[in-house]
């Protein structure tokens, strides 16, 4: 899971019902009075040449104001997990592109709206003219003459949890972005599920499904099914199982014990023969609380059974157990080329 932090952001705040909640709660009364949200629509980025891609902003929208007559409001998202010495110089950028479009003598209205989440507050400019290089006199002296830009600015770090913008999966998505770097994101989700389930209600479960995957894949110490149980079962099956079955490629790969290490040098220590034993622990408490999810409570030989597998047997029914017919099918099946230890 590459940059897990944008993805959930994108796929969250891409939904403009999600960002005009947030933009409810960021906005000035005065500006949100006149302008209409519900209206609020997301350009799409090939509108944007291929060489400019890659520094253009990571949200683009566009709403009308009310009393109509004038050009929409663009609005640019950028979510940021580090300080960006240069973000003020890459707002200014971002507005140059959008009016270098527009046909005639004035220009749309360009806001660049930063989420930033840094474990600590955001230390770098804010302004354009803390970037130019010159005696801080003579850029006082100049300042009518030089361009000024001020980012907007929404730093998670330093808001309250009860204060974050928006509404259901936009604020639940901030919530857990706020804290990822503290390593229990999936104790924060169990704490927030009616929020959750709330959020899957209006989302959809691909939305909830990725949110799980990412608060399963943020926090720091090993997770056990038990810790995935409540926020599993609000899935349905097709999501359900696809989050069960990257679980388990994950277990196998070894990362959440190498992210647990330390990043990527520890998925190799992750795999070492002390992490062996408790890598299969949690792959048998895994395919118990599955199987008992589809066919109810097993039965006394099957709990026998499940106890006394050895970590092959486990690994080959982890691959199976999602699609297995019954309990007796998975556990008579075939195991002839299983090493018994």
């Amino acid at each position: 899971m590459t940059q897990p932090h944008d993805a959930l952001f994108k796929l969250t705040f891409s939904e403009p019902a999600e960002l005009a909640a947030m933009l409810r709660d960021l906005l000035p009364p005065p500006v949100l009075a006149l302008l209409d949200l519900d209206g609020l629509v997301a350009l799409p980025p090939e509108q944007h040449s291929a060489e400019l891609r890659a520094r253009t902003p990571d949200l683009h929208f566009q709403a009308p104001w009310r009393p109509g007559g004038y050009a929409h409001l663009t609005i640019l998202i950028e979510h940021q997990s580090s300080p960006d010495p240069q973000m003020p110089y890459r707002a200014l950028r971002a507005a140059m592109r959008v009016w270098e479009q527009v046909e005639g003598p004035r220009l749309p209205v360009v806001l660049t709206l930063v989420v930033a989440h840094g474990e600590r507050p955001w230390t770098a400019p804010r302004r354009l003219s803390e970037l130019y290089d010159a005696p801080p006199e003579a850029i006082a002296g100049l300042k009518p003459y030089l361009p000024e830009l001020e980012l907007w600015f929404e730093d998670l770090s330093v808001t309250p949890d009860d204060q974050l913008p928006g509404q259901g999966g936009g604020r639940l998505a901030l919530l857990l972005i706020r804290h990822a770097h503290e390593g229990r994101t999936l104790p924060l989700l169990n704490q927030h599920l009616p929020l959750y389930e709330r959020a899957l209600r209006e989302r959809g479960d691909h939305w909830a499904a990725a949110v799980l995957k990412y608060a399963i894949y943020l926090n720091q110490s090993r997770v056990s099914p038990a810790e995935t149980e409540r926020a599993m079962a609000l899935l349905h099956p097709p999501e359900r199982e696809q989050v069960m079955s990257w679980m388990q490629r994950e277990r196998e790969e070894g990362r959440q014990e190498g992210r647990q290490e330390g990043r990527q040098e520890g998925r190799q220590e992750g795999r070492q023969e002390g992490r062996q034993e408790g890598r299969h622990e949690g792959i048998r408490e895994l395919i118990r609380r599955c199987l008992i999810q589809r066919f109810g409570a097993l039965r006394p030989e099957h709990e026998r059974a499940l106890a006394a597998a050895t970590p092959e047997r486990l690994d080959r029914w982890a691959d199976t157990f999602l699609t297995a017919p019954s309990v007796d099918a998975l556990f008579d099946a075939p195991q002839d080329d299983e090493v018994e230890s």
